[in-house]
């Protein structure tokens, strides 16, 4: 054998050892189970053996056994309890070990986030029971439900005018924005109240910054006294828009990405910045530690909303571009804007990477719309709340969208 398969087997002895290890340490005090440290290490040294050696027939006959002995153990232990959390880690271990040869980088990854995994056993489980209601997990298993039907059946073709409307390509795009504000929805979920109000509506800013400018506005109508706070908490969470916009610029056009990478985070450092100097300041207040209500972004009406709208937008920007060119493009970034940043985002990202716009234009379209949409939070900011949330939040604003026009400028200079 070579270096390359000592290595191989030596990772595969870590990952065994790294879950076998967590295993043991979840043992309760007199409990038994079928694996523990050493067990997972021998296990995951024998999927590394097996790659090793490059025989099918061994490879085989070495997991037929694997089984068979977990398959013993766990009608050993079936009177104690019926889970087969260990069983199944058992199995992916072999795997793991296995793959330790070829596809190191995906083995080891995986290995520890398998390891991750079972150890927060607990945490997953209270989550669950403790924070997770009734009606979202129902919502979200409705939503995974159309998504593995729906997604599958949509036609990956173009229709309508310009061929600017693919159904699979916009029920692709809904579904990676609903995962990115399932996430921040998770992490709110998991804070719970003990955070406060400004790091609930920082993360909430990845579900919907309408939903947390529209919660601030009334908590400052309420309160007129931590109107400041309010102000530049809705900074703070109008500013995650910025890199979870380029996180969508980057799925769709990675240029368009690469070019707009500076400008939005230069935005966001801005403004966050800002927002976090001041709100060091004492004369701020501390404010209410109840976090932000937001709607499950998993739910199905939300996303065929969203789906609605950001077909609309694809065929409009498409129609108006070819129509009045860039100019059509910016004007329907400013109105697109207004509803929401992302849908005209993804649909100038989309038209960049088809070549009907560049990528000049696609990004001068998307600080647009982010200028839009500002404009949009100030004024639910006045309808709903106080002159002085208003005056904060435009500050802010100002000072994200300049910093970013700034910096593409600089970089770029302007498409007209």
């Amino acid at each position: 054998m070579g270096i390359d398969e000592f290595k191989a087997i030596g990772e595969a002895l870590a990952i065994g050892m790294l879950i076998g290890g967590e295993r043991y340490r979840d043992r309760g005090d007199g409990e038994k189970s079928f694996a523990g440290l050493r067990t997972f290490a021998i296990i995951s040294v024998l999927g590394g053996v097996a790659a090793v050696l490059d025989e099918p027939v061994y490879t085989v006959t070495m997991f037929a056994a694997l089984l068979v002995l977990l398959a013993l153990g766990y009608a050993r232990e079936a009177g104690e309890s019926v889970g087969g959390t260990t069983e199944v880690a058992a199995l992916l271990t072999f795997w793991l070990g296995f793959a330790t040869m070829d596809h190191e980088a995906v083995a080891i990854a995986s290995g520890v986030g398998l390891a991750v995994l079972l150890a927060s056993k607990q945490v997953l489980h209270s989550f669950v029971a403790s924070r997770v209601t009734d009606v979202e997990f129902l919502d979200t298993l409705k939503f995974l439900v159309v998504v593995a039907v729906v997604w599958p059946l949509l036609p990956d073709k173009s229709y309508g005018p310009y061929d600017a409307f693919n159904p699979s390509q916009i029920w692709a795009l809904v579904i990676l924005v609903s995962t990115i504000s399932y996430s921040g929805y998770i992490l709110i979920r998991a804070l719970g109240g003990s955070k406060g109000l400004q790091i609930s509506s920082l993360v909430g800013g990845l579900v919907s910054t309408t939903a947390v400018t529209m919660s601030l506005a009334q908590r400052a109508r309420e309160n007129p006294g931590i109107e400041r706070l309010c102000g530049v908490t809705g900074v703070l969470a109008n500013a995650v828009q910025l890199p979870r916009l380029l996180v969508l610029l980057y799925v769709v056009d990675k240029g368009l990405a690469t070019l707009m990478a500076g400008p939005l985070l230069a935005g966001f450092a801005a403004a966050a910045g800002g927002a976090w100097l001041i709100g060091r300041s004492r004369w701020l207040g501390a404010g209410p530690s109840a976090p932000v209500t937001l709607q499950n972004p998993y739910s199905f009406r939300p996303a065929l909303k969203f789906a609605l709208l950001l077909a609309g937008v694809f065929v409009l920007s498409k129609v108006m571009g070819e129509m009045f060119g860039d100019s059509g493009v910016f004007a329907t970034a400013a109105v697109a804007g207004l509803a929401d940043a992302s849908a005209i985002s993804l649909s100038v990202a989309a038209m960049a990477h088809d070549g009907s716009l560049s990528e000049s234009s696609a990004a001068w379209a998307v600080l647009i719309a982010v200028a839009a949409n500002a404009v949009l939070k100030c004024g639910i900011a006045a309808v709903n709340g106080t002159r002085g949330l208003v005056f904060w939040l435009a500050g802010g604003f100002v000072t994200m969208t300049g910093v970013a026009a700034g910096a593409l400028y600089t970089m770029d200079g302007a498409p007209w």
